[in-house]
């Protein structure tokens, strides 16, 4: 108090004493001690994980030394704002510190008070944001993943965290340890769980290739939440046509995967599960179809049952399959496509470069299904002629 009155006093001798080596003295002093005030405040910035004072000193703190907060930690080069993000007890000030940050560009011009600078000992150039979303206990983690989604979401209502932002996250938060923050991210940015790609790889695949079983889970558990018809990532595939089913069975093993599958999507699943293994994974469509009987009696998100999927696809004709169409009931012969409008004859004639063989083996079962596309047909185009000359006529 002492020295603020003295401080106070200078200035108000400004322009009133003639003698500028006082002034020049002032001047030297005043700058060690602001350099020393920056210096201990820093410190104290950098001790919040044992201090512990209230946010609303932290900000008095920042707010009236802002110079504090560029101070660098000797050890490890850290800005507080970084340091925070290291321990449980310090992470609630992250917002603070970034938000008081932005106003002195700390870190630099565009680096969101902090949040954008890398952290000087990652091996991945992760930033303070991005070790925000990756950072996790591998014991106790739930206190630590608490902590950590709150500041995110202090974060975002400070708009320091944005939705472009969550693509980058997503994948790195993707960890049983993190789960939280996790799932967090993935309501935000749900597309990102199907379109997000790493080096060229879908999420999923990257998941599956570094990661354990139990992060694929996590990850398929997500996915199916917003994408169920499409039965989640599962059949997801990579630039090559892998399926991501395909690359969990050669990491994981078979048995392993498909339990981490069940645990996800129960066997009296409403979902259309072997639609999509007999379309994208037909070399694991009996793996399937053994855990799934049930399914085989579902539509899909296109109302197709599963023959007429099976059809639609192109991949069955009567000389690689025949005991696929042998078996076809009279009403899935004469059922017409939901999507198509067509019989299923002309399925068979038009999907790929056609096939004679099953079209006839088609048309032997029912005959007149051929006099029905007739009529159909003709309705139709009379039904066209008939709007034709009524829009002709309401022209004139």
């Amino acid at each position: 108090m002492d020295l603020n009155d003295a401080m106070n006093t200078v200035i108000k001798l400004e322009g009133k004493l003639n003698d500028q080596v006082f002034f020049n003295d002032i001047n030297k002093f005043a700058t060690t001690m602001m350099n020393g005030c920056t210096q201990a405040t820093g410190k104290a910035l950098h001790r919040l994980k044992t201090s512990k004072p209230s946010e609303g000193t932290v900000k008095q703190m920042v707010e009236g030394i802002p110079s504090s907060l560029s101070y660098k930690c000797a050890a490890d080069q850290l800005l507080p704002v970084q340091s925070a993000v290291w321990n449980r007890n310090s992470i609630k000030y992250l917002p603070i510190l970034a938000k008081e940050g932005i106003k002195h560009n700390v870190g630099g011009i565009d680096k969101r008070g902090g949040l954008l600078v890398t952290d000087p000992g990652s091996d991945h150039n992760l930033t303070t944001l991005r070790l925000l979303a990756n950072i996790g206990l591998t014991s106790n983690a739930i206190p630590f993943d608490t902590a950590c989604l709150n500041a995110m979401k202090e974060l975002r209502k400070a708009d320091l965290l944005v939705k472009t932002d969550v693509k980058d996250l997503l994948y790195l938060a993707c960890r049983p340890a993190v789960k939280m923050r996790f799932e967090y991210l993935a309501e935000w940015e749900s597309d990102s769980l199907m379109t997000g790609t790493h080096e060229g790889l879908p999420y999923v695949h990257h998941v599956i290739e570094d990661q354990c079983l139990a992060t694929f889970t996590m990850y398929l558990r997500a996915s199916l939440k917003y994408y169920p018809r499409q039965i989640g990532c599962l059949f997801q595939k990579d630039s090559d046509g892998k399926t991501s089913i395909r690359c969990a069975i050669e990491k994981h093993g078979r048995d392993k995967t498909f339990k981490a599958i069940k645990d996800c999507i129960p066997t009296d699943t409403t979902l259309p599960i072997l639609h999509h293994a007999a379309k994208d994974a037909p070399e694991d469509f009996n793996d399937f179809s053994v855990r799934y009987p049930s399914a085989i009696y579902l539509r899909d998100e296109n109302g197709r049952s599963f023959t007429q999927a099976q059809l639609a696809a192109g991949t069955k004709t009567f000389e690689n399959d025949c005991f696929f169409f042998l078996r076809l009931s009279d009403d899935e012969i004469a059922e017409v496509d939901p999507v198509t409008k067509q019989y299923p004859f002309l399925i068979a004639a038009t999907v790929g470069t056609g096939n004679l063989s099953t079209v006839y083996h088609l048309l032997s079962k029912n005959p007149s299904l051929l006099d029905r596309y007739r009529e159909q047909v003709t309705r139709e185009r009379t039904e066209e002629q008939e709007g034709a000359s009524t829009k002709k006529r309401a022209r004139e």
